[in-house]
């Protein structure tokens, strides 16, 4: 039978077949229409009881049942059959599981009564576009493409009436699939009906005929970290604050060449076809994204030193050069470098190995030497920042801070270093390198496979961006290149002191007056009396956090680890702090003898060894450990307490927005509900022995959980808007999302706008909708806000009528978090915490302080307060409110 790791070459090899070999006048049966055909199968077969070898079976009929219009227009189904048969026996798939999608694929003639279960399941899949809100536009792409094959006009009427027929003689088979799709499929044929009764001829032109606007994701996110950057211009902001996000923009331009564009970089390796089937932009696409990357680049360090520095030197704040310093200071770090930094310094000639080698970020000076006899030299030195930290703090003037930069250490030192040679030059370079190639949660594992037998031939990452400092000669450049084995496209002029990300370790105390107003974090009132008297939870309860302190959270954990009536404690976790209270907590509940169940995810990016570590002490106390399941990330936030509660069991259960990691609660502001209701514990504790057992979650009634079930909560959620605004009743959606991504999510909300639906998104970071493009998204409006808190919490609220429905979790509208991630979306159902979640939404829309407009033109306009009103910065202003100072 076939397997999963089949079902993923086959949707690659799909894909691959499209770009290469379906005619480009194919508009309605393209690649989009088969991948959704295949979601849709999915979901149906599995709504209806199929489930295992049939699934796999259903899915792989779904990916080819198209594939014969590549040769073919009539009888394309016998061709797509064949196709399938050939490919699935090449692949060794034996004659009984191919007999079988054969004839699912022939199933789908138009008119062909089906046989059994998952033939009428591919049926209903096929055709579901019958009952989805895009019909009139999808029915237009249909005539056209028509039209195209016979090399004729087709009259209009004839377009309008053939429309009309179809929908009039069709019948979706399952009974999933008519209540899904039963009640949009009755308003299209209202709408047909209206049009041909009013005597129009044809069907509406439909604005969606043409390509759906979709903004470009890196330079969505590279605009993002624009965003941050106007924060660090911003002259409201505190001083330092001001320097810490120069030092937030620099990390984060660091990790998106680790990571993103070593992803196009890897991924630009595979064929043409690949690259095509993948939607990997081409070769020049990573040129646009330098050429802004580097502008972003020149304006933070423009500002740092021509803004920022002279402003903290007259608050007495100064980051000296050498030549600056006064002779005791001089005195005092030449002491230190023969004392501390000279033993950690290693020197390599740039010409004396072929093997030189710079760590990943590894921060290093290129120094050129030379005396009256002998050959020059060019030698390489590291600058040891991860053993002693970037700065050294001075002796200074009483009310003043005086620091130098340890690059400057190891530069005053150099003398010493090189006696009897003459520094000629000396500039800092600094490499970042793809340490790791994050593709798992991106692509299949067949891409993955591809890309890493290609670099299979690397002991070390490959260079990705290479900082040198624009004053370099450029003789020495070309050496230190050649030396390192980086080329000019991964190379980038800067300033002196390359990872301005170092200024967050700026040690610099007190200066109140130059930082944000503390926002010291909240206790829960309700909460914390009920962790004060040790008594059991009631009532649902809502943190918003950093607003709220997260060391009830911790200290919930530590009382359930004493607490003699707590037989179990399981949790989910992706990322923990260093030294995690969280899990010392769940340590010390497993040495006292509770079960505790820790599922834990090691392939968190860039906290894989961190995880490992306290994986590995869990275990150790006790714990039992599991690592997550295969082929997916678990990100999803739970946590689960049970007691033993007389002859039966009381659960208590938490689920976030956020990590359970107490030191970026501080900073990150996320949602956590905490509820001892019947129904969410219940399906909680059911989610844990799932993935427990290593498999994803299945489909529950209350929480929405991936790869099985969110996307498909999410479409018919908007799907119900849909129609509520096509039968003129108000229909609304509100979405907080790090990022929006997934394209077929997208192209709902493109569906909702064109039916009337007011859509309004808060995306903090990457948003691939284009907002107010008239015939697609005219109704659709975005916000993104930067401010002193992360915004981290997602939140989705469906009008519903006037009874709104209100989900929260860790899941981004993204591809990976809806196929590639188990997430878990919770609901809120308790009135009053509904209402909180929606003031809190509500303040966020009205934000005028800190809210940029998401437009076409990607130009992070600030959004204005209206005329005679006070602006809004609802981070504060929530503040206020939580601590009963605002309404």
């Amino acid at each position: 039978m076939p397997t999963p790791g089949l079902l993923e070459k086959a949707r690659l090899y799909v894909r691959r077949y499209f770009s290469k070999h379906m005619p480009r006048h194919m508009v309605f049966h393209d690649l989009e229409h088969t991948l959704s055909v295949a979601r849709w199968a999915v979901e149906i077969g599995r709504a209806s009881g199929l489930q295992g070898d049939q699934l796999l079976c259903l899915e792989l009929a779904a990916l080819f049942h198209d594939t014969g219009y590549a040769t073919t227009y009539e009888g394309h189904e016998q061709a797509g059959a064949a196709h399938a048969e050939k490919w699935l026996a090449a692949k060794g798939v034996g004659h009984a599981a191919i007999t079988e999608i054969t004839a699912l694929i022939l199933a789908t003639r138009r008119g062909t009564r089906p046989r059994n279960l998952a033939q009428r399941v591919l049926q209903d899949a096929d055709t579901c576009t019958a009952g989805q809100a895009g019909f009139l536009d999808r029915s237009a792409r249909l005539h056209a493409e028509r039209e195209a094959v016979l090399g004729q006009t087709v009259p209009a009427a004839q377009q309008l009436l053939h429309s009309l027929t179809f929908l009039e003689d069709h019948r979706f088979h399952t009974a999933y699939a008519r209540q899904r799709f039963g009640k949009q499929k009755a308003i299209n044929l209202g709408q047909l009906r209206q049009l041909h009764s009013h005597g129009l001829r044809q069907l509406p032109a439909g604005a969606a005929n043409g390509p759906l606007p979709f903004t470009d994701r890196e330079l969505s996110w590279l605009h993002f970290n624009a965003r941050v950057l106007q924060e660090a211009r911003d002259v409201t902001v505190p001083l330092l604050e001001r320097l810490k996000f120069v030092a937030i923009h620099s990390g984060n331009m660091e990790e998106f060449y680790r990571v993103r564009v070593a992803q196009l970089r890897a991924l630009g390796k595979l064929g043409k076809r690949n690259r095509s089937a993948l939607e990997i932009p081409p070769g020049k696409h990573l040129g646009r994204i330098n050429q802004e990357a580097l502008r972003q680049q020149a304006e933070a360090e423009q500002l740092y030193g021509s803004d920022l520095m002279p402003a903290l030197r007259q608050h007495g704040i100064r980051i000296l050069r050498p030549g600056l310093l006064s002779a005791d200071q001089r005195a005092y770090v030449l002491a230190y470098f023969r004392r501390t930094v000279a033993p950690l310094l290693h020197v390599a000639g740039l010409d004396d190995s072929t093997d030189l080698f710079v760590a990943d970020r590894q921060l290093s000076l290129v120094i050129a030497l030379s005396r009256t006899k002998g050959k020059d030299r060019l030698v390489l030195v590291n600058v040891p920042v991860d053993e002693l930290g970037r700065f050294l703090l001075l002796p200074a003037q009483e009310q003043r801070t005086d620091m130098i930069f340890l690059d400057d250490v190891v530069r005053a030192g150099a003398a010493d270093l090189f006696k009897g040679w003459a520094i000629k030059a000396c500039h800092a370079i600094q490499i970042s390198r793809d340490a790791e190639l994050y593709l798992d949660e991106e692509y299949s594992d067949d891409v993955v496979l591809r890309v890493r037998r290609s670099l299979r031939k690397r002991n070390t990452g490959v260079p990705v961006r290479f900082i040198y400092d624009r004053a370099l000669p450029r003789r020495m450049l070309g050496q230190v290149q050649q030396a390192l084995g980086v080329g000019q496209h991964e190379s980038f002029a800067g300033g002196r002191y390359p990872n301005l990300n170092d200024l967050l370790q700026l040690p610099v105390e007190g200066r109140g007056t130059l930082r944000d107003e503390p926002l010291p974090p909240l206790d829960h009132p309700l909460l914390n009396k009920r962790l004060a008297a040790r008594r059991p939870l009631r009532h649902d309860l809502l943190l918003h956090f950093p607003y709220h302190s997260f060391s009830a959270i911790v200290q919930l954990l530590q009382q359930a680890a004493t607490d003699p009536a707590v037989k179990r404690i399981a949790i989910t976790l992706y990322r923990v702090a260093d030294r995690s209270l969280i899990c010392a907590a769940l340590a010390d509940a497993a040495r006292r003898g509770k079960r505790v169940d820790v599922v834990m995810e090691v392939l968190a990016r860039f906290d894989e060894r961190n995880n490992l570590h306290w994986g590995a002490a869990l275990a150790r106390a006790g714990a039992h450990v599991s690592y997550g399941v295969a082929g997916y990330k678990v990100h999803g936030k739970l946590l689960l307490i049970e007691r033993k509660k007389g002859s039966g069991q009381g659960r208590e259960a938490y689920l976030g927005t956020g990590n359970f990691n107490e030191d970026t609660a501080r900073t990150y502001a996320d949602l956590g509900l905490l509820t001892t209701r019947k129904t969410i514990t219940a399906e909680v504790a059911r989610i844990f022995e799932q993935l427990l057992q290593g498999y994803p979650p299945q489909r529950t009634k209350w929480l929405a959980t991936s790869p099985d079930h969110l996307r498909s909560c999410l479409e018919a959620a908007v799907d119900r808007e849909i129609e509520h605004a096509l039968n003129g009743k108000p229909a609304s959606v509100l979405l907080k999302l790090n990022s929006l991504e997934d394209k077929p999510l997208i192209r709902k909300l493109y569906d909702a706008s064109r039916a009337g639906v007011r859509v309004r998104l808060i995306v903090r970071g990457i948003c691939c909708l284009v907002p107010g493009v008239r015939g697609h998204s005219s109704r659709i409006e975005a916000i993104s806000i930067v401010d002193r808190f992360l915004e981290h919490a997602r939140a989705y609220v469906f009008h519903n009528q006037g009874d709104p429905l209100v989900y929260l979790s860790s899941a981004d509208w993204m591809q990976r978090n809806m196929d590639r991630r188990i997430e878990v979306a919770f609901p809120v159902l308790d009135a009053g915490l509904k209402a909180e979640v929606l003031r809190f939404l509500e303040l966020q829309w009205r934000d005028t302080a800190k809210a940029r407009q998401i437009d076409a033109g990607l130009t992070n306009a600030y959004r204005m307060p209206v005329r005679g009103k006070a602006r809004v910065r609802y981070q504060t202003e929530w503040y206020k409110c939580l601590a009963g100072q605002g309404a």
